[in-house]
């Protein structure tokens, strides 16, 4: 018996307007494997950026990274920053940018594309929307990529961006973070605010905000503060779906259940919050406890037990979550921080390393060697949700990884700071490097590719043309990389 064509826009729904989405089934493609039943769509291309708040070394130390291979091209060597790549044998499916810079004012004006002398938050505009910061100007000046490819690409779904953030807290008394906390903007200014709590991105992606009354909306709630599974709350559409599908799509369709009810019982499994609840209206399901912060941002005598929220399980839960809302074509552009700008996040819990991340880069003895350990625990969470994708296999028998382009790009590189007129200095954004995964639209991925002084946006609008985007702009920066695309 043949099984019913179904459209991609298939969801099992349930009690209170409880939604969740299915993965691509073959009974969705059209008989060439490649277009989706009804629509006539292909299968879509995914974008993810993914943002670290620091440099690549250490203040005075002339060894500028642990992070570019010493090998250019392919077969590339990973050295301590990037070593997950190697250790997940992802470097087939990895291409390094590096020798890239943003060009800074020296003392003069600000230009295209560049950054006032002041580091922090100064490379914010630059970097993410290709326009240039200026003294005294917002953090961000533009549209950022991920919302470019979100109206380029996003169609009719669900939800057009999803906007995540790791570090849970700011974590310092003295200050604000000033708009080192946000990395996606619809245009000048137009921040678009990260969602920080796991719990909450679990719910939106998978039991729905609306109900269609309140009688519904007082069952679903109750059945959830009872610790009922979402998937208990769709499972009468789900035994409908069932006799309408192949044996091979019926095996998808099960292993789908399970990887979003290992995924469900992770958020619950986390401890309940002491100070700082974030909790759907009614909810009761809990983050990790909000670490306090620190009185000041100087190495001397760091508390070691402040700052830090359990950030390594919740860069863990995003990743699931990116990949699942994606493998079900709920996003297709998704930005994912896992440190803010100027981070004060602590490392200690993570690396052993006293102090925050942005001061390992001034005060730790260990300098470009310390500083690459805390590059290193980012790289390991990128490298899993990218391993993630690689190993999800598509009806057509490709790759999600063959249909995304995930990029990491961070805050700064190593190099002369115009503002503190000081070499071998953290405050430069000459020697930046950044990580392009996938093989959407061509890239060509597993190569080192070591440009003479190309803008980082250059790497971004390679990817976003690799998913769609038909531009050779962001911003006031022009042009791709055309190795990545060899």
């Amino acid at each position: 018996m043949s099984a019913k064509k179904l459209s991609r826009r298939v969801f099992l729904t349930g009690v209170g307007g409880t939604m969740i989405g299915v993965p691509l089934l073959e009974t969705m493609l059209d008989d060439h494997g490649e277009a989706f039943a009804q629509d006539g769509e292909p299968i879509p291309k995914r974008y993810v950026v993914c943002f670290g708040g620091h440099s690549l070394g250490a203040d005075r130390d002339d060894v500028h990274n642990m992070f570019v291979p010493q090998t250019v091209g392919r077969n590339y060597d990973t050295p301590l920053a990037i070593e997950p790549i190697g250790e997940l044998g992802l470097v087939d499916d990895v291409s390094v940018l590096s020798g890239l810079e943003i060009p800074s004012a020296f003392g003069g004006s600000e230009p295209a594309g560049g950054r006032h002398d002041d580091f922090h938050i100064a490379s914010l505009s630059p970097l993410l929307s290709g326009v240039r910061s200026i003294t005294g100007g917002r953090p961000v000046r533009g549209i950022t990529s991920d919302q470019v490819v979100a109206q380029t690409i996003g169609g009719d779904t669900t939800f057009n961006s999803l906007v995540y953030r790791v570090q849970a807290s700011w974590y310092l008394d003295q200050s604000a973070p000033y708009g080192r906390d946000l990395i996606s903007y619809r245009g000048d200014g137009d921040a678009i605010e990260a969602t920080v709590s796991p719990r909450q991105a679990f719910m939106t992606l998978f039991s729905g905000f609306t109900p269609p009354n309140p009688v519904d909306a007082q069952r679903r709630d109750f059945l959830l503060r009872s610790r009922k599974s979402v998937l208990d709350l769709v499972r009468g559409s789900y035994q409908r779906l069932l006799p309408q599908l192949s044996a091979a799509d019926r095996i998808r369709l099960e292993a789908h259940f399970e990887a979003i009810q290992e995924l469900e019982r992770q958020v619950n499994a986390i401890s309940p919050m002491e100070t700082e609840l974030c909790y759907l209206p009614d909810d009761p399901g809990a983050d990790p406890t909000i670490g306090g912060n620190n009185p000041s941002a100087g190495g001397d005598g760091f508390d070691t037990t402040t700052g830090y929220s359990n950030e390594d399980e919740r860069a863990r839960l995003f990743s699931d979550m990116i990949h699942m809302a994606m493998a079900c074509d709920l996003t297709r552009s998704v930005t994912l921080q896992y440190t803010m700008a100027q981070s004060h996040m602590n490392m200690y819990p993570l690396i052993q390393i006293p102090y925050d991340l942005h001061e390992i880069g001034h005060s730790s003895p260990r300098g470009t060697e310390g500083m690459s350990q805390g590059i290193r625990w980012h790289i390991g969470h990128w490298a899993y949700l990218v391993n993630k994708f690689k190993e999800s296999q598509e009806v057509n028998g490709s790759s999600m990884l063959d249909n995304s382009a995930i990029l990491y790009v961070n805050e700064g590189g190593h190099g002369y700071d115009p503002g503190g007129m000081a070499d071998n200095s953290t405050h430069s954004t000459e020697r930046m490097a950044m990580l392009i995964a996938g093989r959407a639209g061509g890239l060509a991925s597993g190569q080192h590719i070591a440009t003479n002084g190309a803008h980082p946006v250059n790497g971004i609008i390679s990817a976003m043309q690799a998913v769609g985007v038909e531009t050779d702009t962001l911003g006031e920066v022009t042009g791709n990389i055309p190795e990545l695309f060899g």
